[in-house]
């Protein structure tokens, strides 16, 4: 009975001590399983922020998609309204049969000729180039102006802030060029700044242009040379 009491003593000695490493591992258990819950709600709470972010981003591609086609859209459609307006301004200048058209590619303005039913670019001489840049210059006034005339909400500058200078527009122009050219110029916007030498001035560009001067300088050159006289 001694020995049955010894070990039964012993036993609960030994139970007593697993006890209390049970207890201790609970608690460890219990502290691990807080710390689990606690990362639990913070990968829950960022898997919600990576869903709102990612709908925020799927959101703004779809905006960044709809307003690119918009851009697109816009884009071709001014293009083709310039393109129109370019044509009948040249037209209305120019003896030749050619016509102006805007690439799609790089937005470049070329001159082309339809006589066999296929279009094909030409090369344009140096006053058929300056009448279809002096055509895209006044077809894209044209377009602001509608376009400043259909917006009147916006608050920007009225197209007539905006003077247009040109130097010496009539250089490389025969005289029916440069006539019709000096009829059209005084239209393209309120205000126009022209610098002209003296052989660009006289004859059919003084005629067209002399009613509509509001003021006028001459600039006069004094070179350094000692031999030169003023110009």
């Amino acid at each position: 009975m001694q020995k049955r009491l010894d070990t039964i003593e012993k036993k609960i000695i030994e139970l007593v001590l697993d006890t209390g490493r049970n207890e201790q591992q609970i608690e460890n258990l219990q502290a691990n399983i807080a710390d689990l819950n606690k990362q639990r709600s913070k990968h829950k709470f960022n898997e919600e922020r990576q869903a709102n972010a990612q709908r925020r981003i799927t959101a703004t591609q779809d905006v960044i998609d709809r307003l690119t086609t918009v851009k697109i859209h816009q884009e071709n459609e001014f293009r083709c309204q310039l393109e129109r307006r370019i044509q009948e301004i040249f037209s209305e200048i120019a003896f030749v049969p050619y016509i102006p058209k805007i690439s799609e590619k790089n937005n470049e303005v070329n001159l082309v000729q339809n006589t066999t039913g296929i279009e094909a670019t030409v090369a344009a001489s140096t006053g058929e180039n300056q009448i279809l840049s002096l055509s895209f210059i006044a077809s894209i006034i044209a377009r602001v102006r509608e376009w400043n005339t259909h917006n009147q909400m916006l608050m920007v500058p009225e197209r007539s802030t905006f003077p247009i200078v040109m130097d010496s527009p009539f250089g490389s122009l025969d005289a029916q060029y440069r006539c019709q050219i000096a009829r059209v110029i005084p239209q393209l916007a309120n205000q126009f700044v022209l610098l002209l030498t003296k052989t660009q001035w006289t004859g059919e560009v003084e005629t067209e242009i002399s009613p509509r001067i509001g003021k006028e300088y001459v600039l006069t050159y004094y070179s350094s040379k000692p031999s030169c006289e003023k110009d």
